[in-house]
């Protein structure tokens, strides 16, 4: 089983929420872990579209029946995330899209996943409803630290000062998941680099790379290679 990832976020995103879903959401699903979120403009859209141009798995949940999409201009999108991941709504078929079925959609986001990521939220954002359905499901909650002056990040910030973990790296949501969880992406990890052409040396230099940061020394003394084989194999994965 594919373990799981809710993001969440405003619709109006800001430029430094597009870049921070982007990334985390990339590196995330490139990990192993399937981005869930419910195809909505802003955040939703960006974590789904990054999870994809990762090659990872992405998951959208619907408020509304799976014939239709919500919003329309996500059509080409939907199409995508069938192609390489699934799309899930507890609503029958026909059911048009209508605010008031948003929280039950995000109950199902919540409960499909490990935690939930929020990456900017305003006061009255949906994200919200989202985490609060996490923290009562028992799952984490993580959030984006933000602009003490920007609306877009109030409640992220809030719900750090509440308790939620603070995010600057995919790696600190990573060591917040539960230990098989872990273990399961640096198996994956593992495979990744098995997979890739490389030389014994470099196999085992990228492999010490993807358990942790690492200084040039500590890569130097670790790998048993001489400093002008790790420096020259550095500058060529640049």
């Amino acid at each position: 089983m594919t373990p799981s990832l809710a993001v969440v976020g405003t619709r109006l995103a800001s430029s430094y929420g597009k870049i921070a879903a982007e990334r985390l959401c990339g590196s995330l699903a490139s990990m192993g872990l399937c981005i869930v979120s419910g195809m909505a403009r802003g955040i939703d859209t960006i974590a789904h579209k990054a999870a994809l141009e990762a090659g990872g798995a992405t998951l959208a949940v619907f408020g509304c029946g799976l014939d239709h999409t919500y919003p329309p201009e996500n059509g080409s999108l939907k199409k995508r995330i069938i192609e390489q991941g699934a799309i899930l709504s507890e609503f029958p078929m026909s059911t048009q899209p209508d605010r008031n079925n948003f929280p039950a959609r995000n109950r199902v986001i919540s409960g499909l996943s490990y935690g939930t990521l929020v990456i900017e939220a305003g006061q009255k954002s949906g994200a919200l409803i989202t985490a609060q359905f996490s923290l009562e499901q028992g799952r984490e909650v993580f959030s984006i630290p933000g602009n003490i002056y920007s609306g877009k990040s109030q409640s992220t910030n809030q719900l750090i000062k509440m308790g939620a973990k603070l995010v600057d790296s995919p790696e600190a949501v990573v060591e917040e998941l539960p230990e098989w969880i872990q273990t399961a992406l640096k198996k994956k990890a593992a495979i990744q680099v098995e997979d890739m052409d490389l030389s014994s040396s470099e196999k085992h230099l990228l492999s010490l790379l993807t358990a942790e940061e690492q200084h040039i020394d500590n890569l130097i003394e670790n790998s048993y290679l001489s400093p002008a084989q790790v420096s020259a194999t550095l500058i060529n994965w640049n």
